[in-house]
């Protein structure tokens, strides 16, 4: 089973002439959708509160069968973010975090949910930006790779959000250093390693050296590199009209989740991964995120539904 944890947020979504939808957001929110949406098991473990967005949340999570920690609801309000779309339907954030329920993090509950069959442990974005939230967060980490989970990390870096860069850098960086699957877009790396851009895979995977690391460049593609020395590529795809990128790489992390976990990888044979493999992988993430795009907010498709576009 995956587990997911992480930010649990309402995005407030500016369709024009100041009347704002409310859908369902948070990078690890709409990355445990994904999963279940792809038929994967996934339990998410965050807390979510009891007020109208967070029946809202609770209501999503049961659509795309994502299970729940038993005790998860809390009378803290849910976390929002008001989204605001540029004239090429790229989204920018205002984040309302403070208090929330989201960022209750009870450790001990958490692990305490943990399925006995743990095939993978997600966190990252919001959740990892307060200092206490990421001690929070690390604490489960390392419960969840004590079980033996592959553990998966994708900061989705937010500038706005941060108050101490240098504080920031080193607590991400607690979390890459046990990280076996990392995932940066071009936005991250330029945020957290601006040092690394003139060579970005020698330089990373010397820093970190994760099995898998993942680097997105928005329409420009996905690029893959393994620990054992193998990269692939693929494409963008767009199958339809763009409508927004809410929530584009949300789903290509749940896609990776996914694929990893129906292919059974653990950390030694995710290292080992050949290129036919990782580029299918890839192309796979990158088809999802492409039917996402032509969609509004975060709807990620059923596998079913990917299989008819790219069939």
């Amino acid at each position: 089973m995956i587990v997911i944890g992480g930010d649990a947020i309402v995005d407030l979504i500016d369709r024009g002439n100041r009347i704002f939808e409310a859908c369902p957001g948070g990078s690890t929110l709409n990355c445990a959708l994904t999963c279940g949406q792809l038929n994967s098991d996934v339990l998410y473990t965050s807390t979510l509160s009891t007020d109208a967005y967070g029946e809202l949340l609770v209501n999503r999570l049961r659509e795309c069968h994502v299970d729940m920690r038993p005790d998860a609801r809390s009378n803290a309000p849910t976390s929002l973010a008001v989204v605001s779309l540029s004239q090429a339907d790229k989204p920018s954030y205002a984040f309302y975090r403070e208090g929330t329920a989201d960022r209750e993090i009870p450790v001990d509950e958490i692990v305490a949910a943990f399925p006995r069959k743990m095939t993978i442990f997600h966190v990252g974005a919001c959740a990892l930006i307060p200092c206490e939230d990421q001690d929070a967060w690390l604490k489960v980490v390392l419960a969840a790779k004590a079980r033996g989970a592959l553990i998966s990390i994708d900061p989705n870096c937010r500038p706005s959000m941060t108050k101490n860069i240098k504080r920031y850098r080193s607590g991400i960086a607690r979390f890459f250093e046990i990280a076996d699957l990392i995932k940066l877009s071009d936005e991250d790396l330029r945020y957290l390693h601006p040092e690394f851009m003139e060579d970005i895979f020698s330089n990373f995977s010397e820093l970190y050296k994760p099995s898998l690391w993942i680097y997105t460049t928005g329409a420009s593609g996905i690029t893959g590199l393994t620990g054992g020395g193998v990269s692939a590529r693929t494409s963008a795809y767009l199958p339809g009209q763009l409508l927004d990128t809410v929530g584009a790489g949300d789903t290509v992390q749940g896609a990776l989740l996914s694929e990893l976990d129906r292919l059974s990888l653990n950390p030694e044979s995710l290292r080992a991964l050949d290129q036919v493999t990782l580029e299918s992988i890839l192309t796979l993430a990158a088809q999802i995120a492409g039917i996402n795009c032509t969609r509004l907010g975060c709807q990620p498709p059923t596998l079913d539904e990917v299989l008819e576009v790219f069939s």
